[in-house]
């Protein structure tokens, strides 16, 4: 039961017994001028005239213009009250109505306040219900690490100011406080940190909006809803100490491919951690506001979130597939894949979308936002395995988002001053005035899905006869024959987009890291397009062919891969805050590096070995928390750790443990084209082993195809 402060609970103990004078006026009672103004006295010491009325008439004298005929005394009127000289002792049962009765007038101020305007004094006073140190301690303070170095990275809407100490009403907590939602000071700290250092916080939300629906009622309709705030708690337990998060995965009990963990998780004898209990809650209060049809856009906003909470924690893979499938199945009905005029021709029953019309552009964006972050958790999440997605790219004809600045302040940019994702030339081509990182991250995004489209519908589009992926010498179809696409118009025009993506940047976008400040979003859309390369050519590569085209790639975009890891590491940007993407990148960097090392043991061929082995050397030390003091990434991200993991199995059961010689020394950027390659490759040309990189990454037990 919420819990009112000491002075209301003593002030309605001493009142309940008292003797009630003709001349003194009622604690808290409103007097008729106070009513019509639509404020409420706070008459604390309960003399006439209350005190509001005395503030007001002192403030009218002092500035009354000159010759202004002003009352000398304050107008104050009120109704009659009862004189009584009842001293009797109030029973158990009189003090339980007259607390009900207490409770009804505050419910009643409060629906008084929902519907006056905002900024006037009924929304002010109401507004000081919250307790004064609602903030909580800063970050810094409750993670005890040093967070500065982001402030520059992350620009964050300041909370709003307090409310001036003659505005202050009732020290009360909400009566109708969320039972299960962490009290006041914790939700806000946990929203800040929220909004402070995930990567996507203020594109799924409105920061400075959503910061002041916080300090409405929990009764007002602009109130986050329920799951977004389990939600939001969950994820902010990675970015503080001040809750409790799960453990890292014991992989020594469990094997760092498994994808059931869930099955391991109900034999350990723990209770759920704060982080697991919010997310548990705030997916059972979405699935409930889901049946009843209520808050759908921001159940989608919890499912979000949830599916980042659930890739960053690694422990629930599986949740994570359906966690974005959902999302992206509820972004159909409320009409998030698509914008005017591009829907169905076809008559229905239904509306294209069962929200509601956006009343802002705040509104508007947010809704979009929300669509490309859904899209962006599935593809990427999807890229690392062969299922299929949840909806076809041929069904979204949206806009992309704009820019962040233009978000924030709620600017208009019209559709004639934007790009549609569906437009041919729009992976390639990137207009001067609509164009952030955010913008290419989306862009990146629908360029991997692409790619991965490719891989998964070539041998049905083949089979199908689709001229588009058919090449001379494939014009046959048999199950069991090798079917080589690289010849194809599909594939030739999406290898042009890959190799070509980062090059179209605009020239002050080509950069993540410019004076030490990490573009976070840069960053990752700048890995994109040589993992797009490695899924893309990894199936065909041949290292026992001399000069295969698709193995020089996949180790060209491996190198690459190398060197921004080595770009963002050699700064003070803590690595644990970029994108849950970057470490499923660096991972399939440091693969190929594993085939070619393995290749290059097979040969015999030392100076490779060398330098392949100080490769994976430098990708591990940024990866494993025990293998550097200054390695990072494991120690908080759990995804991080179940790929070192991965990392470090997969090159003890390919390559041999102990090295041939001493390591290479590194230095950066790293060569794209060894030297040594091509004879590596004649090397092993006429060898007897079978090591070879066609292995497709969404082959059954592949480790890729489990991340």
């Amino acid at each position: 039961m919420p819990k009112a402060s000491q002075s209301f609970a003593t002030r309605s103990s001493v009142s309940l017994s008292s003797t009630i004078h003709p001349n003194v006026l009622k604690r808290n009672q409103a007097c008729h001028q106070c009513r019509r103004r639509k404020l409420v006295s706070y008459n604390s010491d309960a003399k006439r005239p209350c005190s509001t009325c005395v503030r007001s008439h002192a403030h009218a004298v002092s500035h009354a213009p000159p010759g202004a005929n002003l009352p000398t005394n304050p107008e104050c009127t009120f109704d009659d009250v009862v004189e009584t000289n009842t001293t009797t002792t109030d029973g158990p049962k009189t003090r339980y109505e007259r607390l009900e009765n207490r409770i009804n007038e505050l419910e009643s101020l409060l629906r008084q306040k929902e519907h006056s305007a905002p900024g006037s004094p009924v929304e002010l006073s109401s507004r000081s219900l919250m307790p004064d140190n609602f903030g909580g301690p800063s970050s810094a303070q409750i993670t005890g690490q040093d967070f500065s170095s982001f402030s520059s990275v992350t620009n964050v809407t300041p909370s709003p100011p307090m409310v001036p100490e003659d505005t202050v009403g009732l020290d009360i907590i909400w009566p109708n406080w969320p039972s299960a939602v962490p009290g006041p000071d914790l939700l806000r700290h946990l929203v800040d940190v929220f909004f402070t250092f995930h990567p996507h916080a203020t594109r799924l939300f409105h920061a400075a909006t959503f910061i002041r629906s916080l300090s409405l009622p929990p009764s007002h309709p602009k109130f986050p809803s329920t799951p977004v705030l389990h939600a939001i708690c969950a994820l902010g337990s990675l970015y503080t100490v001040a809750v409790s998060s799960p453990p890292l995965p014991n992989f020594d009990e469990v094997a760092p491919d498994e994808i059931f963990l869930e099955r391991h998780r109900s034999k350990e004898q723990r209770p759920d951690s704060f982080a697991e209990q919010q997310a548990k809650l705030a997916r059972d209060t979405a699935a409930h506001l889901n049946s009843l049809g209520e808050d759908l856009f921001q159940v989608l906003q919890a499912n979000i979130i949830l599916s980042w909470f659930y890739w960053s924690h690694s422990r629930y893979i599986l949740n994570v597939f359906l966690c974005t499938a959902h999302s992206m199945r509820l972004s159909v009905p409320l009409g998030l894949n698509m914008c005017p005029p591009f829907h169905s021709i076809s008559k229905s029953e239904r509306p294209p979308s069962i929200l509601s019309p956006a009343r802002t552009v705040i509104e508007d964006e947010t809704r979009r936002n929300a669509f490309w972050l859904a899209y962006a958790a599935e593809r990427q999440h999807g890229c690392g395995n062969g299922w299929a997605m949840s909806l076809d790219d041929q069904d979204v004809s949206q806009l992309l988002p704009v820019r962040g600045d233009q978000f924030e302040q709620g600017v208009l940019v019209t559709p004639l001053e934007r790009q549609w994702a569906h437009t041919r030339d729009a992976l390639l081509v990137h207009s001067e005035n609509q164009t952030d990182s955010f913008i290419l991250y989306v862009k990146g995004t629908i360029m991997i899905s692409r790619v991965k489209a490719f891989n998964l519908r070539f041998r049905a589009r083949h089979f199908a006869g689709d001229a588009s992926v058919t090449t001379p010498h494939t014009e046959s179809f048999q199950m069991s024959d090798r079917i080589d696409p690289r010849g194809s118009q599909a594939f030739i025009e999406l290898d042009h987009i890959v190799s070509s993506f980062r090059a179209s940047f605009p020239s002050h976008l080509r950069n993540p890291i410019v004076n030490n400040v990490v573009d976070n979003h840069l960053y990752t859309v700048c890995l994109m397009p040589h993992v797009a390369t490695i899924v893309l050519h990894d199936p065909h590569a041949e290292v026992r062919q001399s000069g295969c085209i698709s193995a020089l790639k996949i180790l060209t975009a491996a190198r690459a891969i190398l060197d921004l890891i080595y770009n963002v590491w050699s700064t003070s940007f803590d690595i644990t805050l970029l994108d849950s993407f970057c470490s499923f990148c660096w991972f399939v960097g440091g693969r190929v590096l594993v085939r070619f090392l393995q290749a290059a043991i097979d040969a015999k061929s030392e100076d490779q070995i060398s330098t392949l082995r100080a490769e994976l050397d430098f990708v591990q030390r940024v990866y494993s928390p025990s293998l550097s003091a200054i390695a990072k990434v494991g120690q908080r991200v759990p995804l991080a750790f179940r790929f070192a993991k991965m990392l470090e199995d997969l090159i003890r059961k390919r390559c041999d443990p102990s090295p041939i010689g001493p390591s290479a020394q590194l230095t950066f950027p790293r060569p794209l084209q060894s030297p040594h390659l091509h004879s590596l490759f004649e090397e092993i040309y006429h060898s007897n082993s079978n090591i070879t990189l066609q292995e497709s990454i969404h082959e059954p037990g592949s480790f890729v195809s489990l991340a």
